[in-house]
């Protein structure tokens, strides 16, 4: 599936809602130019929402709420995500920030270290039901993570062992969700992490300066000049001995991590990423508030923050990764019912028509990735079923015109490669798996099998171990007969 062929809006804008049931007003939405709506939802209380925003082109998400969820199985809220699909909603979580113990049943501790007591369970319930949703003709979300760093709620250490899971244990089956309508979500909370350039790429704006309608905003953290001068050479996975695990609270950073790990692992391109909570946070609750969490960027009080939701948007349609496809802004009693009314972002959004983003036919998947393949593997890989690839090959001490001779019916009915040597086999990948027809004398067999079995262990070895032509004609023949491709 090719990144442009995901049915949305096109509009990065987007709202999360208050809480289920508590619906969102559809015209309030309209004047804002939101493309998004996210809905937590405990079970069809949005149905006919779903028909109404569609009518708005505006897209919604969502997730069927249970508290404490954990690594809950599927099965309970199917039937709710029927009427969703029937409906027409395409985009769906099932479940919300694992690396967060709040999700967790009373005294679980969800740490990434905890393979099979967590993270197990967490990928494999999560495989059933998002091949499920595909069936259905919807999209399913990679797990949002909380982005938090540090313990043993770290993102990026949850986000590196759900994917390990993955690409240990169910490789193709990811790479076949990955390639049929997969997104990841995530939680951009991004505090104070942008800015707007005053002068030069690394000065910013005071937060009275800072206009919307004009250029040189920041939204690319950790990437931006300020973090990139204070911290050199640091990513959303990786960086100098102060954030050894990269830096990720900001507006891309999870979908960026993602995205790096993805392509390494699964040899992925692009899936889509939208943030179905989030924004620049905390939203200012009065005039007077003021926001800098992190001095190094410049705080923002209501009228910085309506400007930069506002450039926000403008930069995810205009200069964000064409993966990133917007965010849903946490929540709506946040924007709509502060102590003054609509916060300044919305009046701000309400002037300003929504940007609209356009997308390129980048492929989800491009190559194959190193996951789950063990440091220094050469040659075939482990057997799914049945080998990819038969080869027959012509051992040590063999006489190679037997097998024309006598191998014919054998080469007719299965086609194998004819090798005279292991070169083509030290060629293969990993992804790649063979049966190995060795054709050898007697006394050389074990031998060849101990050699052959210690080279490439995952192959399937097939030992023909003959004297003579006749002894060769009377085995390939017999197999031919039977169908037998192996002894």
């Amino acid at each position: 599936m090719l990144l442009n062929e995901y049915e949305w809006s096109r509009n990065p804008r987007g709202m999360h809602n208050k809480n289920a049931p508590i619906k969102m007003d559809y015209d309030a939405l309209s004047a804002a130019g939101m493309g998004w709506a996210k809905y937590t939802a405990i079970s069809d209380e949005y149905v006919n929402d779903v028909r109404e925003l569609r009518e708005r082109n505006i897209t919604p998400i969502v997730r069927l709420w249970r508290p404490r969820f954990g690594a809950g199985a599927p099965e309970e809220k199917k039937r709710y995500y029927e009427v969703y699909i029937a409906a027409g909603c395409k985009w769906f979580e099932l479940y919300n920030e694992p690396n967060l113990d709040i999700e967790w049943e009373e005294g679980v501790l969800p740490d990434y270290k905890n393979v099979e007591g967590i993270i197990a369970p967490l990928m494999t319930n999560w495989l059933r039901w998002a091949e499920w949703i595909i069936e259905r003709g919807g999209y399913p979300a990679f797990p949002a993570l909380s982005e938090a760093i540090g313990r043993h709620y770290d993102a990026v250490s949850w986000l590196r062992a759900m994917l390990t899971y993955l690409g240990d244990n169910h490789y193709e089956r990811f790479r076949t969700i990955a390639a049929n309508g997969l997104w990841c979500a995530t939680h951009p909370y991004i505090y104070n992490h942008f800015y707007q350039e005053d002068g030069s790429p690394n000065r910013a704006r005071p937060p009275e300066r800072q206009r919307a309608d004009e250029g040189g905003w920041h939204f690319e953290y950790p990437y931006d000049p300020i973090s990139q001068a204070d911290k050199p050479g640091v990513t959303t996975i990786s960086g100098p001995p102060s954030a050894p695990n990269g830096d990720p609270i900001g507006l891309i950073g999870m979908g960026d991590a993602f995205m790096r790990l993805y392509r390494e692992w699964f040899g992925g391109g692009a899936i889509p990423v939208v943030g179905t909570e989030g924004g620049i946070y905390p939203v200012p609750q009065s005039p007077a508030d003021f926001h800098q969490l992190d001095k190094r960027y410049p705080g923002y009080n209501a009228f910085s923050h309506g400007e930069a939701t506002v450039a926000m948007f403008n930069w995810i349609a205009y200069q964000a990764p064409p993966w990133f496809f917007g965010v849903a802004l946490w929540k709506w009693d946040e924007y709509y019912e502060t102590p003054y009314g609509p916060a300044t972002a919305v009046l701000r959004m309400n002037q300003t028509p929504p940007p609209f983003k356009d997308v390129p036919p980048l492929e989800s998947i491009e190559g194959e990735g190193i996951a789950g393949i063990p440091p220094g593997w050469r040659g075939p890989g482990p057997i799914h079923g049945t080998p990819d690839i038969h080869c027959v090959l012509i051992g040590a001490g063999f006489n190679a015109e037997w097998f024309f001779a006598a191998g014919k019916a054998y080469y007719e009915r299965f086609r194998p490669q004819i090798l005279p040597s292991t070169d083509f086999l030290d060629n293969l990948t990993y992804r790649q798996s063979a049966g190995i027809t060795v054709l050898t004398v007697p006394s050389l067999a074990e031998s060849v099998r101990a050699q052959l079995a210690e080279r490439y262990p995952a192959a399937w070895l097939d030992i023909v171990a003959v004297e003579t032509l006749d002894q060769l004609a009377s085995v390939l023949n017999e197999r031919a007969l039977r169908g037998l491709r192996f002894g």
